[in-house]
């Protein structure tokens, strides 16, 4: 290997070399700047804004890991809330699908003992109205069908005997086909007005307890509807006091990205309190974890030295090299000049001669030119 590579490559080792040292010094350092810190070493005139930095930069970052883990407990009840609500509903339906049935079951049997003349409440009369008025008319259209069967004996021969009795038979079948929709709008009011334990003891009795039990339940689901809406509505109103803008989703994101940037922004504050702390003439400490970080950076900032005087050494040499280099460089140009300028001059000494030697033979014919005409 050649001098330059040699030295080339004992730079690039060295440069390498203080580059992992450096890192390691931040490191130390910081780690210095914050036992300063925490033994109240800091407490002093010349380190009093450093300390102040480092405490502002602190106290953002713990308001902003407060908002954080607020922020994502808050999410996680706003989303149990949201998945609660939606389970409540599907029962609110399955409670409405499991009512219907049991409506029509409580209309029946309410019906017959209504129809047996057994009244188990004052209201009974009154949530049995529409079914009363509806086989009332029912009663009507089956007694205009017998007539008119009675008439034509059931074997009429007239078209307009004939369309009386149909018009009489689908009378008939609309007041039954209404009595029927009716059972279930009848068991509902029944169940809205009258007690469950006006039924006990009659064929009523089961349907009208599982309504009362289907309701209470509905009760407590609407309730409980309302508390987590009331609290889901606290929970978006709380939102908007967080830090950043938008969705929770956005809102951690720039929690976290702030979070990054501001504690990069502390290990400088650190960093910085360590240095000003070291720089100190004279600087001692009874701290264990002080003394102890302090003489790490000695050692670092030492082997610092070490590769930084190594490589000045090594430039050193680098710069004689190519300054040699630069001059051989230099002297081979001369060399070359002054050869260049010997050639030259022999070229001028022979071209000096055959100069003088034209100058003799023009001498000699100036002599011998003769006189010239004059014009005519």
């Amino acid at each position: 290997m050649d001098v330059r590579k040699k030295l080339k490559k004992g730079i690039l080792i060295r440069d390498e070399s203080i580059a992992a040292e450096r890192e390691q010094e931040a490191i130390i350092l910081a780690n210095l700047g914050q036992s300063v810190y925490d033994s109240g070493l800091a407490d002093n005139k010349s380190l009093k804004k450093y300390q102040k930095t480092v405490g502002e930069i602190n106290d953002e970052i713990h308001n902003l890991e407060d908002s954080l883990r607020r922020l994502l407990v808050d999410d996680e009840k706003r989303i149990a809330n949201q998945e609660e609500v939606k389970a409540l509903k599907v029962e609110l339906r399955n409670i409405k699908n499991k009512e219907e049935p049991l409506f029509e079951e409580l209309g029946r049997s309410s019906w017959d003992l209504w129809k047996s003349d057994r009244s188990v409440h004052d209201g009974m009369e009154e949530a049995l109205d529409d079914l009363i008025k509806a086989e009332v008319r029912l009663h009507a259209a089956e007694d205009a069908v017998f007539r008119t069967e009675q008439e034509t004996g059931n074997k009429a021969t007239k078209l307009l005997i004939k369309g009386k009795a149909l018009l009489l038979a689908g009378r008939r079948k609309t007041a039954s086909t209404a009595l029927d929709r009716l059972w279930g709008r009848a068991g509902e009011k029944l169940s809205r007005d009258i007690p469950a334990a006006s039924f006990s003891d009659t064929p009523a009795a089961p349907p009208s307890s599982s309504l009362e039990a289907l309701g209470k339940r509905r009760e407590e689901i609407s309730r409980r509807v309302s508390e987590l809406n009331d609290e889901s509505s606290v929970l978006e109103t709380a939102l908007e006091d967080m830090p950043g803008k938008g969705s929770v989703k956005k809102r951690v994101s720039w929690i976290e990205s702030r979070l990054e940037t501001i504690h990069n922004n502390l290990d400088g504050a650190f960093r910085a309190l360590g240095k000003a702390w070291v720089d100190q003439s004279g600087t001692k400490s009874s701290d264990a974890v002080v003394g102890k970080w302090k003489k790490d950076w000695a050692e670092v900032n030492k082997r610092i030295s070490i590769l930084e005087a190594e490589q000045n050494a090594i430039s050193t040499h680098m710069e004689f090299l190519e300054a040699e280099e630069a001059r051989d460089a230099k002297a081979g140009e001369v060399g070359k000049l002054e050869e260049e300028v010997k050639s030259r001059q022999s070229v001028l000494k022979s071209l000096k001669k055959e100069l003088s030697a034209m100058e003799k033979k023009l001498t000699e014919k100036r002599e011998k030119l003769p006189i010239l005409p004059e014009d005519r």
